[in-house]
């Protein structure tokens, strides 16, 4: 380092702002000494002196806005941590908040879940039984149907043999009185049952007729005696059961 760098730096350390009084101390004792002089070196070293004072003043109060400055920079960053920190708490709290009605809101959906996978379950099932009444309906329109069909054809039936009654009657009228008699026995000793099922079938049995509502046991099942009337065979002076399954009249 050199001799001419030294004393500049020794100066710029003298000029700090903590060594202001003594500053003042050095010159106040160079101009005391220079006093009774007023050569051209003392006037150079006063102006210089002067110049370095001005010069220590200004540094001085650019320091002391430095500072102050510095000093506001802090407070506000105090001020700024402050209300960093009061933020955070806020946003804290209010998180966990929003945590607790999340976990209120789950709790909620499942309870909802639960019940929707409940609700489904009863529908399915009330899809099924709707399922089992739609069957259960159907077939008992097609029973219907069934019955109503086989009505027609037993009316039809009743009514042909309504007809063959009345022909076989005036045929009867139309006999000697001697065969009444004989008539009677085998009218007694036998009858026959008209039965129509899947198809008709007449069926000769021993005895009396049975009487209406009756249940007669044949081969092909149980048969209910819906009438008793004249034998649909010509000439036949028999008495006929007419009957239907018992299975469908209950």
């Amino acid at each position: 380092m050199s001799s001419q760098q030294q004393p500049s730096r020794d100066r710029e350390w003298e000029h700090w702002p903590g060594r202001r009084d003594d500053d003042d101390g050095i010159r106040h004792r160079l101009r005391a000494l220079f006093a009774h002089t007023a050569s051209p070196e003392e006037s150079a070293v006063e102006e210089l002196i002067a110049a370095r004072g001005r010069e220590l003043e200004l540094r001085t109060e650019q320091l002391a806005a430095t500072v102050a400055d510095l000093q506001k920079r802090e407070e506000r960053a105090r001020e700024l941590r402050s209300a960093v920190e009061d933020l955070l708490r806020r946003g804290s709290s209010e998180l966990d908040d929003r945590h607790a009605e999340l976990n209120a809101l789950a709790v909620e959906l499942s309870r909802r879940e639960e019940a929707l996978a409940v609700a489904a379950g009863e529908l399915a099932e009330r899809r099924r039984e709707l399922g089992a009444v739609e069957l259960r309906r159907a077939a008992i329109e097609r029973r219907e149907a069934a019955v109503a069909d086989r009505e027609l054809a037993l009316e039809r039936v009743a009514s042909e043999l309504q007809d063959r009654e009345t022909h076989i009657g005036e045929l009867q009228r139309a006999r000697p009185a001697e065969d009444a008699g004989s008539g009677s026995d085998v009218e007694e000793a036998t009858h026959l049952v008209w039965s129509a099922g899947d198809r008709y079938r007449m069926v000769e049995r021993t005895g009396g007729a049975p009487a209406p509502g009756s249940v007669v046991d044949l081969e092909s099942g149980r048969w209910r005696v819906l009438r008793v009337g004249a034998s649909p065979l010509p000439a036949d002076r028999r008495r006929c059961a007419f009957v239907e399954p018992l299975d469908d009249a209950e």
